[in-house]
């Protein structure tokens, strides 16, 4: 399973970033690498980007899998909390036909998804904003989906996102994720994609998670946790298979990953964490 997200300091979530988040500026590396394959930076399709900028659990067929699930139509405005470098959002503009608002403190990775998506013409399809995910600048009912995919590994107390969730959507909405819970088989190891450490990971068990995503007024339609939860996106990626030789990949922005794999691969196959695949309903 390949996991990791370009995430947003969101409620709860530790001021001590990762290494991951914490660095020098993205832009000037991913040109070099952009040229290095021949392409052009400033004229690219999305799918150039997709080993780099997916950069979450079964990458591209993990994102087009969960828009399939949320049943999302094209003008539909789409919420994405933590968005990182945007590579989600520009998927579900150039595919799904969305318009997209991103939520993103981190400057460094809101500089490099502004240039990727000018590069891939979505820039009128995808608004950045420098925010928070519990005090975010738009009227009650803006958006007709909310977006996460692994986010919430990373903040301490979700009830206050999931209130804010609550609130940007228009009666009838949904809250698509896609998501990391604690497993049975005890503390998981680290470094993980979402942490270096324990006191940067705040994982809750499955049942737990659900009652706090509910709380708000949501209704789970679609729940499902563990093997069930990758099994879309596995079909997806059976009948699209990924590029074997992308231009871009994942350790552009995250040199330590195999480390950071490495711990996730033992943590999924101890059962010491597993997936979570959810799309939540806002009452009529």
């Amino acid at each position: 399973m390949r996991s990791a997200r370009c995430v947003a300091m969101l409620p709860g979530m530790s001021t001590q970033l990762t290494s991951y988040y914490d660095g020098p500026d993205l832009t000037g590396r991913v040109r070099d690498a952009l040229r290095k394959a021949g392409l052009d930076p400033g004229r690219l399709r999305v799918n150039d980007l997709v080993a780099m900028d997916q950069c979450h659990a079964l990458g591209l067929a993990g994102t087009v899998a969960l828009a399939k699930l949320a049943d999302l139509r094209p003008a539909e405005r789409v919420l994405d909390l933590g968005a990182g470098i945007g590579g989600p959002a520009r998927v579900l503009a150039a595919r799904f036909g969305a318009r997209v608002t991103t939520i993103e403190p981190v400057a460094r990775f809101r500089r490099l998804a502004a240039e990727l998506d000018a590069a891939t013409g979505l820039e009128d399809a995808i608004e950045i904003v420098e925010a928070h995910g519990d005090a975010l600048p738009f009227a009650d009912g803006t958006f007709d989906l909310v977006w996460t995919q692994a986010v919430l590994p990373n903040v301490a107390d979700v009830a206050p996102l999931a209130a804010e969730a609550h609130r940007m959507l228009a009666p009838g909405g949904r809250w698509a994720l896609a998501e990391t819970v604690a497993g049975p088989g005890g503390d998981p190891f680290f470094p993980v994609p979402w942490a270096d450490g324990p006191a940067e990971s705040h994982l809750l068990a499955p049942d737990a998670l659900r009652t706090v995503l509910e709380h708000p007024g949501f209704a789970a339609e679609v729940w499902e946790v563990g093997a069930t939860a990758v099994a879309p996106a596995v079909a997806e990626l059976t009948s699209a298979p990924a590029d074997p030789n992308p231009p871009v990949e994942l350790g552009l922005i995250m040199p330590d990953r195999d480390e950071r794999m490495a711990s996730l691969g033992r943590n999924i196959a101890e059962q010491r964490i597993a997936p979570v695949l959810a799309v939540l309903r806002r009452a009529p």
